[in-house]
């Protein structure tokens, strides 16, 4: 279909000598084909209109059986899996039910069989020890009840004997002798003392209860006395009491007499008989649940009878044995562990009821009555407990028979009986109801159908908007409608897999008579980016471009590409208009102007000299071809010589103006901007390739231009060449030195974020440790009073405080483990704060020395930061960090790391203590070295012995500013410790005086350390393998992370030879021109430039280099030290090869200023 394709062409009325091939953007056509399409799809509807009916009555037929068969499925769901619940409930209650029964009457037929054993027992033992009723007392009857009352689950057993009238009074003689060492006998057997036994109220007759409490018992033909009792009483006020006398208990009593051989059960009754033996806690623990009264809870009693014979049971009953009984008790453990909710009501024959649940191993007393949940009457089971053997059990009264009725409650019946059938029911309808509303989506999509194409183009309009103008986007998507035009992605934008044919089909391109290219590079961002991590390079790059590219929306400015740090864009295409020279002028001056702003903004994060960088800016007119060329990637792009010359004119541009080819001055003119233009002095320029170009500059003119005002041809009212250009050009950049109006500003910023992103790390770190339970709170804070005094330096040397070695804090995984986000970590404002003025103070006691200055000191904080990022594990860490995921090698990788970078990248105070040296070890430097000072007989020389002077002076001034009580929070948060604070001023000692590379014996020193530390192999100095580095003393390895501490801050110290050649030739120059100005000044014997180009060589080949070089030997900087070695090489030979030059225009330029000073 391409061969027969008909291309619209683009129409520009006011294009002279425009070409028209592959575009067409006119509005009328544009209006038209819009007209078109929407007739065209009420055509479509209408045509269509018969089957939409028929459709709609199928749609509506289908929808209507969705929701009926979805409501059948979902009713026969629900009552189906109900069902099956309720079946599940029926079957486990059964089986819960029936083993609960079962258990119930076991327990029931123990106790009685228990207390039938025990008189059987007591009948025995009174017959062997020859003692005649009922003048008996058992000597170990404690020890024989406490089983049986363990093995009937009862809580009291109590002897009974039977005394006639005939032998009361022998009786009470013989109680009055027997009663004091029955019991005690017992409490011994008991509680192995008598503490608990009060020697109080025996009555030496008998007893019966009264409301009025015990009374005499006279007048009766037979008693039945209260004698041993288990466990025993704690007095010997209860003996004696005919426990008979009560007229429910003598009815049972009389029961037992007249059924001889059973145990009958009484009803349940007041239990004050726990008193007597039992303390309220200790009967509590009998049951589950203790709420008022331990004599709350229903108790039962039962009495059993003993006969003179044990083996007959017609001989007379000689005694009775009582035992109380808890029916909560009684119902424990009759249920598995997990079962709940299943009500026991006990009823008797007596007219009692009580209600219990059972859950578990646990009974619980509801209350007295029948209180079971009546919605579930349908699953009474019923349990006779009384299963007595005698005919006449039932029919004897005075006794109570017990049964036990057993219900599930709603606890029990939630563990079958769930909202699970309710839930798929509901999950069914969903299903269908989503069917519903997939059935109504598709019907809505197929209404929308042709909506959804026209939203489809606008998604692909979208993705390559950014791309393509809107003529070619228009043509990628048809947006003509031409049905003979099948332009699409995959044939414009895909790989050409048969050139031959593909030349068949015309490419998108055009031809423009003039349009305006600008060409804006970032002057100094080489130089500037080799310093930087790569996160910040594309920090930067992105914050510019996208301001930029925001600038362009409300332009008639098209953005073409981004090359590195060139931003070339063009006006007056696609689409043509007369002022487009106009337009691209003023969208140079706008991105000129949000490059000073946002460069300036971005220098508090991004470091010093962000704000230094500028844009260079060449605008060219003339004709361009434009165009995609189809392919991978393809995009809009320009060709032509205009593309060509608009470089040349931004290469031969000055940094800071925009800078314009005669073309483009000629179109200002037309426009009637010819004032904004400024002839350059010489009135041309050489070209690479072009010869030489009439070009001009832009002046400040263009802030106060309208964008839409540009009037008839202009011939005169350009500025005249002889004015001076830095008066006139772009108003942004005639502020060029003002660029350090707030600069010293802008790097306290950087400076106290750097240093606030380590202190976050620090609290981090000391807060884990707290937690782990390492750090000890008996230690002295660094504020107190004596700690303060000790550390200032006031009468302090730091050249005598330096050591061979510092030791740094060993590694605990538990802690680390523990530590938080640091990004986590709140700093309290006041130290924030702290920190800033402490920043901004050490940058006022900086002198304006070309090079000793505070932007040095932030450069060389910078190089601190950037070494300590680079400070990394071996390779071997590296991929086993990046395959790894578990917490557990994570933990490994960070241990190895502390081993292998000798605790310094695990101690955010090391870090600290590097940066701060950075910053503070050339305050107050007078620009001049030390040798000059001591020449001089200055008297901070004589101060500090004529060592190190300018060091021991910038250290003694920063550290007595941090340890006024100006900055007391920033210092306790730096160092909360005596310990900490000490560490820290030894660390900032030996970094500071690291930087003294001339005190013969600091270097000496160092030397000697660098031997002890490592070892010489090959005449080339390596550092000891990892596997030798396990065995070595804690000495060894904190020698070694002083030297790499050393070593770091030496690096950073002339970090700029070993940068990018731009950065060197700044520093350089800045070092030569305080040189030079304290040669002047008669501080200096020599003229520097008379050794300044040898003296760099010496410099470089004697210090810079094997330095270089050993912080590649340190084996911990990773690529950095590689880095720094490659650009120590380059720019000695750069040196060697220019430096001669270089310094001749050195000393023109120092001679020139001073001259113009004078």
């Amino acid at each position: 279909m391409m061969e027969d394709m008909d291309d619209k062409s683009l129409d520009f009325p006011d294009a002279p000598g425009a070409t028209n091939v592959g575009f067409d953007s006119t509005e009328s056509g544009s209006d038209s084909q819009s007209s078109d399409k929407r007739d065209e799809v009420q055509e479509i509807r209408n045509q269509s209109r018969t089957e939409d009916r028929r459709v709609d009555l199928w749609r509506w037929t289908l929808l209507f059986l969705i929701m009926a068969v979805g409501v059948v499925i979902t009713a026969l769901t629900y009552y189906f899996l109900q069902q099956e619940e309720q079946k599940a409930l029926n079957i486990a209650y059964d089986q819960f039910s029936e083993a609960l029964s079962d258990a119930a009457i076991r327990q029931q037929d123990d106790i009685r069989d228990a207390c039938r054993t025990f008189s059987t027992v007591i009948s025995d033992q009174a017959a062997e020890t020859n003692q005649t009723w009922p003048f008996v007392a058992l000597p170990n009857f404690e020890s024989l009840a406490v089983n049986f009352r363990k093995i009937s689950g009862t809580e009291i057993f109590t002897l009974f004997p039977t005394v006639t009238r005939a032998n009361t009074d022998a009786w009470l003689n013989y109680a009055d002798q027997q009663h004091v060492p029955m019991v005690k006998q017992s409490h011994m057997l008991k509680y192995k003392t008598l503490d608990n036994l009060k020697e109080v109220g025996y009555k030496s007759y008998f007893q019966r209860a009264s409301p009025n409490g015990f009374v005499p018992d006279i007048d009766r033909d037979v008693y039945h006395p209260t004698w041993q009792f288990s466990p025993p009483m704690f007095s010997y006020g209860a003996l004696n009491w005919n426990v008979f006398s009560l007229p429910d208990l003598g009815a049972v009593f009389d029961a037992v007499k007249v059924l001889k051989n059973e145990s009958l059960v009484s009803g349940v009754r007041p239990y004050a008989a726990a008193s007597l033996s039992f303390t309220d806690e200790e009967h509590a623990r009998m049951h589950s649940e203790i709420e008022g009264s331990s004599t709350e809870f229903p108790h039962s009693f039962i009495y059993t009878p003993v006969h003179l014979d044990s083996q007959d049971s017609n001989s007379p009953i000689v005694a009775a044995i009582g035992a109380a009984m808890a029916w909560d008790f009684s119902l424990r453990t009759l249920l598995p562990a997990g079962v709940v909710g299943i009500q026991a009501v006990i009823k008797n024959s007596c007219n009692q009821s009580f209600t219990y649940e059972i859950s578990g191993s646990d009974a619980y007393y509801v209350g007295e009555g029948d209180l079971h949940d009546e919605e579930f009457n349908y699953y009474e089971r019923v349990v006779r407990l009384s299963r007595n053997s005698h005919p006449y059990t039932e029919s004897t009264e005075g006794h109570c028979l017990y049964s036990m009725h057993l219900y599930p409650d709603s606890k029990f019946a939630s563990l079958y009986l769930t909202a699970a059938p309710l839930l798929f029911a509901i999950g069914v309808a969903g299903a269908f109801g989503f069917m519903v509303i997939v059935f109504f989506v598709y019907n809505r999509f197929v209404f929308t159908r042709n909506e959804k194409l026209v939203e489809n183009a606008a998604r692909s309009n979208a993705v390559i908007t950014s791309l393509f103008p809107e003529a070619i986007r228009n043509q990628l998507i048809g947006d003509n409608n031409n049905t003979n035009n099948p332009r699409s992605f995959q044939e414009l934008l895909g790989p050409v897999s048969d050139p031959v044919a593909n030349l068949a089909r015309p490419p998108l391109a055009d031809y423009f008579a003039t349009a305006t290219v600008m060409f804006a590079d970032i002057c100094g961002f080489t130089a500037w980016s080799s310093v930087r991590e790569p996160s910040q390079v594309f920090t930067l790059l992105e914050t510019l471009y996208g301001s930029f590219d925001r600038l362009t929306k409300n332009s008639k400015v098209f953005k073409v590409e981004t090359v590195g740090d060139s931003y070339i864009a063009a006006t007056g295409i696609p689409k043509y208009h007369r002022d487009h020279a106009v337009s691209m002028v003023q969208f140079a001056h706008r991105i000129s102007k949000e490059m000073s702003a946002m460069t300036k903004m971005l220098e508090t994060t991004l470091g010093p000299d962000t704000s230094d960088l500028l844009l260079r800016i060449g605008i060219h007119t003339g004709p361009v071809t434009a165009g995609v060329i189809r392919g991978d990637k393809a995009r809009f792009q320009l060709f032509g010589d205009t593309m060509n010359v608009a470089s040349r004119v931004e290469s031969t541009g000055v940094a800071g103006r925009i800078h314009v080819s005669k073309d483009t001055a000629d179109s200002l003119r037309k426009c009637n901007k010819g004032h904004w233009l400024v002839k350059r002095e010489n009135g041309s320029v050489v070209a690479k390739g072009k010869g030489d170009i009439q070009t001009y500059w832009i002046g400040k003119a263009v802030e106060k231009a309208k964008p839409e005002s540009y009037g008839p041809y202009e011939t005169a009212s350009e500025s005249d060449s002889s004015q001076n250009p830095d008066d006139v050009v772009d108003g942004q950049f005639s502020e060029q030195l003002g660029h350090s109006e707030g600069r010293e500003d802008r790097l306290v910023d950087w400076n106290a974020t750097v240093f606030l992103d380590i202190l976050k790390h620090i609290v981090a770190r000391r807060e884990a440790y707290a937690k782990a339970g390492i750090n000890s709170n008996s230690e002295p804070r660094s504020d107190d009073p004596e700690v303060l005094t000790r550390m200032n330096m006031n009468d302090y040397k730091p050249i005598n405080g330096v050591r061979e070695i510092i030791a740094l804090p060993d590694f605990n995984d538990v802690a680390e483990a523990m530590k938080e986000d640091v990004q986590s970590v709140e700093i309290p404002d006041e130290v924030v704060a702290e920190l800033r003025s402490y920043i901004s103070t050490v940058a006022g006691l900086y002198r304006s020395n070309p090079f000793h200055n505070f932007e040095h000191a932030s450069h060389v904080t910078m190089s601190v930061i950037k070494l300590l990022s680079r400070i990394k594990a071996p390779s071997d860490l590296e991929l086993m960090e990046r395959h790894g995921s578990s917490e557990d090698l994570s933990q490994d990788i960070h241990a190895h790391l502390h081993d292998h970078t000798y605790g310094i990248t695990s101690d955010p105070l090391t870090q600290f203590a590097c940066a701060f040296a950075a910053l503070v070890h050339d305050v107050d430097h007078e620009g001049v070295p030390n040798a000059q000072l001591v020449q001089e007989g200055a008297a901070v020389a004589t101060m500090y012995n004529e060592r190190s002077v300018a060091e021991q002076n910038s250290l003694v001034i920063a550290w007595n500013l941090l340890m006024s009580d100006r900055f007391a929070n920033l210092r306790n948060t730096i160092c909360a410790t005596a310990t900490e604070l000490s560490r820290f001023r030894q660390l900032a000692t030996n970094a500071v005086m690291a930087t003294d590379i001339v005190d013969k014996d600091l270097k000496q020193l160092r030397n000697n350390r660098w031997d002890k530390a490592f070892k010489r192999d090959n005449n080339a100095v390596i550092l000891q393998s990892y596997e030798e580095e396990e065995d070595e003393t804690r000495d060894s390895i904190n020698r070694k992370a002083t030297i790499v501490i050393e070593h770091l801050i030496q690096a950073s110290d002339v970090s700029h030879t070993m940068q990018h050649w731009h950065v060197y030739r700044k520093w350089n120059e800045n070092l030569f021109r305080e040189s030079y100005a304290a040669y002047i000044a008669g501080r200096a014997a020599t003229d520097p430039s008379i050794n300044w180009y040898k003296g760099e060589i010496g410099f470089f080949d004697f210090y810079i280099i094997p330095l270089a070089k050993k912080l590649e030997s340190c084996g911990v900087f990773g690529k950095s030290s590689d880095e720094f070695l490659n650009y120590a090489r380059s720019n000695r030979e750069e040196w060697e090869s220019r430096g001669e030059s270089i310094v001749a225009e050195l000393v023109a330029n120092v001679k020139k200023e001073f001259k113009e000073n004078a």
